[in-house]
């Protein structure tokens, strides 16, 4: 029924192949997990919140079958031809650089709002996902996205899982070890997490444990410690979060537009590409202060999704008003797309992927000082 072509990916718990079905006649991807690796309660879980999800959401990377040996758990998936945006994104920082970003020519904004839309459909129906992150939103050929993965997915509105997800993504709460957290909320700092990453290829913390001295918070799991270093990061994030996000993501791109000698820090660089509806420097701003007040709270009852969405239109619409920046700079960037042209479309990662390199790009529009641009954006964002 299902032939194997290639190995996709292999991870911790699981193996990915791409396979042909006979039966659909199309493409699939087949998720193979290995019983000895995966418990029996786990993969009824994960199979539980698949048909909840269903097939009917665009966004959602769909199971189609499943079936089981003695050896081995498969789950038949939709097949993404574009791999993951984690994998995609990497092969734009390779095509790109500070001086000469690659221009990636997908809407930002549609990109979101389909995230936005499998979030909330599974919400609505009660799942929290809990491990949002690029390596887990995966691309079509035809630029859409799907978001994948749901093994650490729960329909338990509160949780003292706090070794579940990825620490780069997971929200403050779930370093507790304490008390109960609010599953949904908490897929809303990873979001925010996400977003920012998207936008400049950087991913803010390691983790966003609360530090106490040289070492972060100890979780008891099962009976043993398990103790998260201490985030400097973070820890900046928690003494000026819109600071933290102007020195870390911002300050380095207006460096670069006002051709200064800006000492860029190991956990602050300029992004090495640029999506073709974000290359304002104004619109990146309103974005970013969006993340950090709507979706990333230390307080999770202060986040919402409702409200970012919201204020993310508000900005979009504003923006749709104005000329198109992306014919302006066409011509400044390095192209990246999911089509070779002389060679039609192609399954991702080919490491062509009509790219060509061009030469004096600058990465946002601004005119400025950088000594007065924060100030200046600052006046420039009146979104509440």
């Amino acid at each position: 029924m299902y032939s194997k072509l290639t190995k996709i990916q292999s991870g911790s718990f699981s193996t990915v192949y791409k396979a042909w079905s006979s039966t659909l006649e199309q493409y699939v991807a087949l998720k193979v997990i290995p019983k000895k690796k995966y418990s029996s309660e786990g993969m009824d879980n994960e199979y539980k919140i698949m048909k909840l999800l269903g097939r009917n959401h665009p966004n959602i990377c769909s199971m189609l079958d499943f079936y089981e040996d003695d050896s081995y758990y498969v789950v038949v998936l939709e097949y993404c031809e574009c791999g993951d945006l984690y994998d995609f994104l990497d092969i734009a920082k390779k095509q790109g650089d500070p001086y000469s970003p690659a221009l990636i020519q997908l809407d930002f904004r549609n990109l979101i709002n389909q995230l936005f839309s499998a979030i909330n459909y599974a919400h609505s129906l009660g799942i929290a996902h809990r491990d949002i992150k690029p390596e887990n939103i995966l691309l079509t050929k035809d630029g859409n996205i799907k978001l994948a993965d749901w093994g650490h997915a729960t329909t338990d509105a509160k949780s003292k899982e706090y070794h579940i997800g990825t620490d780069n993504y997971r929200g403050p709460e779930t370093f507790n070890g304490t008390e109960s957290y609010d599953t949904i909320k908490s897929d809303y700092w990873s979001i925010g997490v996400t977003m920012l990453y998207l936008i400049f290829g950087q991913c803010p913390f390691k983790c966003a444990a609360f530090s106490n001295g040289d070492v972060s918070e100890t979780e008891i799991l099962g009976g043993n410690d398990r103790v998260y270093p201490r985030c400097n990061n973070f820890t900046n994030f928690l003494e000026n979060p819109h600071g933290f996000v102007f020195t870390s993501y911002l300050a380095p791109s207006i460096s670069i537009i006002e051709n200064n000698d800006y000492k860029w820090s190991g956990n602050g660089k300029p992004a090495l590409y640029v999506w073709q509806d974000l290359v304002d420097i104004y619109d990146v701003s309103q974005l970013c202060r969006i993340i950090v007040d709507t979706l990333m709270p230390i307080d999770p009852e202060d986040r919402s999704m409702v409200h970012a969405f919201d204020l993310f239109a508000s900005v979009w619409s504003k923006s749709n008003q104005e000329q198109n920046v992306t014919k302006q700079y066409e011509n400044n960037y390095t192209h990246l797309s999911l089509k070779n042209e002389s060679a039609g479309t192609k399954d991702y990662p080919p490491a062509v992927c009509g790219l060509e390199q061009h030469e004096n790009a600058s990465p946002l529009t601004g005119s400025t000082p950088i000594e007065k641009q924060y100030n200046l954006l600052e006046s420039r964002i009146a979104y509440s």
